[in-house]
């Protein structure tokens, strides 16, 4: 099951209602914070741009089903016309009606109707089927791009896409989905949560789904107390669960089982209460009259000694009363400490609204890999939920991968009019992730053609070092810096004309996705090998050496193409029968390295010799999942015929 992205659509004009996060402080009638309105211009934008109109919706506070003067989006529209100079944006204080669907009938391109408060009508809560249709009938095109809400099922983000038969996560939700799915399923180890807050209760599910693939769990908060006593160990007057102490005891016990370093804190900054003078104690110490209210600094570099040597780390909860200094400072810490670990090479996700205030406060809002604006929706993923609401718009199976590899070919002229090309037959919505892998002396100027378009660019090489005396070499960091996506690894002719090893085909594949790339590796045999009957021993052989110890991999960053080299110019070209074969095999020898779950999401592609007339056989097969295209991809029109046989 996946969630389809509006970056697989072009809206072609038509009329988009857009479902956003827009629930932002407002005091006599001025927006206070307009960060969540920023973070919806992306997707907002992105389908302004196609030119189609946008239905702008989202609920304000809580208002009772009923209108209420406080709550009204009037003065969030009106600071979205100040950060949308070039576009129109209207408002109407009402949600459903007549008045309304007239004015999302009379919509342009480049205009925003911005409703009223969707919690001002008591169907939006209740999911009621005939305001779901309602709404529904005010566009074409449904978009859910509010996180924070995709955890219920309400009118609005349940109702709609039922009503409308489905429809696309925005680009806040797929970012969001991302973070918590491919990097939480997936993690780059050692994986450490940090936790944090006041109650054990709020986070167990999360504990008890994470804890199999974790390295490490650090507790802090309040919610620390209950392992303590736990332990047997007096913790004064400091907030405890008592009804969660024989859960924190399971928890500890279930930790050292699965071979997981389970580290409470190692002293508290203690006060008679949040207004009198604190003092540090250690974690066994605590004074009968004292709580805790914050852990100590002792505790900070225990922790940070931890962080500083992860590979992901998801924190979730503060590390003290938060909102009261002194209190403060070990959150205030982790957020810089977090900061640090992502510089370092960590991915790092931060949920919840005290930890996503620490980091922004701290000033590493920015230096963080993901801040998460959904509390609820980021637990239930990370409880290993999948979220209500957008189970409406799901689609079953893997997106398929097709990449054009130029090789040694093509000019910057060619390469826009191709591009050109892809847009005008509107490719996005043949079904697959397109990669355009051109020659490195002419990436730069395809970014923009090639975003249009709904392509994504790729290096057709790289190597393994940043920088350095390694004249003609292309870095990772230098692809990106052309607007790469994506890589190739082990492509056949480098493998048996440059004569490429496995050690260093892995080199730079574990290179590439570690730099944040995503990479295709590329596998295969000769036709000696091939009539020796050693096809499974080779291909295996080669998986296994640029797999083993890979870090930060995941479907979504790491893709496998089979090259049977017998077959590519051959004329002796693959069955379908014998593509399958080898592709079974990969996927199984993947699932024995990462894991069956890591190898049934991972897309297999088929690169030997595909053309217009063999592609629909080969890519029916069940575990092909798109191809790598040579010579047929340097004209537009093969090309576009070959993604037309998905």
């Amino acid at each position: 099951m996946r969630y389809p992205s509006i970056r697989e659509v072009r809206t072609g004009g038509r009329t988009v209602f857009l479902r956003a996060d827009l629930n932002v402080p407002v005091e006599n009638g001025r927006v206070m914070d307009d960060g969540r309105i920023t973070a919806s211009l992306p997707t907002l934008m992105y389908i302004l741009d196609q030119g189609s109109p946008v239905v702008l919706a989202s609920h304000l506070g809580r208002p009772k089903g009923a209108p209420e003067a406080k709550y009204s989006m009037a003065p969030v529209a009106e600071r979205l016309s100040e950060l949308l100079e070039d576009y129109e944006v209207f408002f109407i204080d009402r949600v459903s009606g007549p008045r309304v669907t007239a004015m999302a009938r009379g919509l342009h391109p480049g205009q925003v109707l911005v409703i009223d408060n969707l919690r001002f009508h008591p169907g939006e809560e209740e999911n009621d089927v005939e305001f779901s249709r309602a709404l529904a009938s005010l566009a074409e095109i449904y978009v859910n791009d509010a996180f924070g809400t995709c955890h219920r099922e309400h009118a609005s983000t349940a109702g709609v896409p039922a009503a409308m038969g489905g429809g696309y996560t925005g680009l806040l939700v797929e970012k969001e989905l991302e973070a918590f799915g491919r990097m939480i399923t997936h993690p780059r180890k050692p994986f450490t949560v940090l936790m944090g807050g006041a109650k054990v209760s709020d986070k167990v599910a999360m504990i008890q789904h994470v804890l199999p693939r974790l390295d490490n769990l650090l507790i802090g908060g309040a919610m620390a107390f209950t392992f303590s006593r736990a332990k047997g160990v007096a913790t004064g007057k400091s907030l405890v669960e008592d009804d969660r102490i024989e859960t924190a005891r399971e928890i500890m016990a279930s930790a050292e089982k699965a071979g997981v370093n389970l580290v409470l804190p190692v002293d508290y900054v203690c006060a008679r209460s949040p207004q009198e003078v604190s003092t540090t104690v250690p974690w066994n110490a605590i004074p009968d009259d004292m709580a805790g209210y914050d852990i100590g600094p002792g505790s900070v570099e225990l922790f940070r000694e931890i962080l500083m040597k992860s590979g992901t780390v998801v924190w979730n909860g503060p590390m003290g009363l938060f909102e009261v200094p002194p209190f403060d400072s070990a959150t205030r810490a982790t957020a810089l400490i977090l900061a640090d670990a992502t510089a370092a090479g960590a991915v790092t996700i931060v949920g919840g609204g005290d930890s996503l205030r620490a980091v922004t406060e701290a000033g590493a809002l920015e230096k963080v890999t993901h801040a998460s604006t959904g509390g609820g929706a980021s637990l239930e993923l990370l409880q290993g939920n999948d979220l209500p609401a957008l189970k409406h718009i799901a689609v079953q199976g893997i997106r398929p991968l097709v990449g054009a590899n130029w090789k040694m070919n093509g000019t910057l002229h060619l390469a826009q009019d191709y591009l050109d090309d892809l847009l005008v037959a509107n490719s996005m919505h043949f079904g697959a992730d397109v990669v355009l892998f051109p020659p490195f002396t002419i990436l730069a100027g395809l970014a923009g053609p090639a975003e249009d378009a709904g392509v994504f660019l790729g290096g057709q090489d790289l190597y393994w070092e940043e920088k350095g005396a390694f004249t003609g070499e292309i870095s990772p960091g230098m692809l990106k810096g052309a607007g790469c996506s994506w890589f190739l690894a082990g492509h056949s002719e480098r493998r048996h004309i440059l004569k490429e090893n496995d050690e260093m085909v892995a080199r730079k594949l574990h290179a590439g996705i570690s730099a944040g790339l995503k990479g295709i590796l590329c596998v295969g045999e000769t036709l000696s090998e091939r009539e020796a009957g050693n096809t499974r021993q080779v291909v295996i052989a080669q998986v296994e050496a640029a797999l083993r110890g890979i870090r930060g991999a995941d479907p979504g960053n790491l893709a496998i193409a089979y090259e049977p080299v017998w077959a590519i110019g051959t004329g002796r070209n693959a069955t379908a029968e014998q593509a399958q074969e080898v592709h079974e095999l990969i996927r199984e020898c993947v699932g024995g390295i990462l894991g069956k779950e890591f190898a049934n999401e991972t897309r297999i592609i088929y690169g030997g010799s595909v053309t217009p007339g063999n592609a629909a056989g080969i890519l029916a097969q069940p575990d092909v999942n798109g191809a790598l295209v040579g010579g047929a991809s340097l004209d537009s029109e093969s090309f576009l015929d070959i993604l037309a046989s998905f």
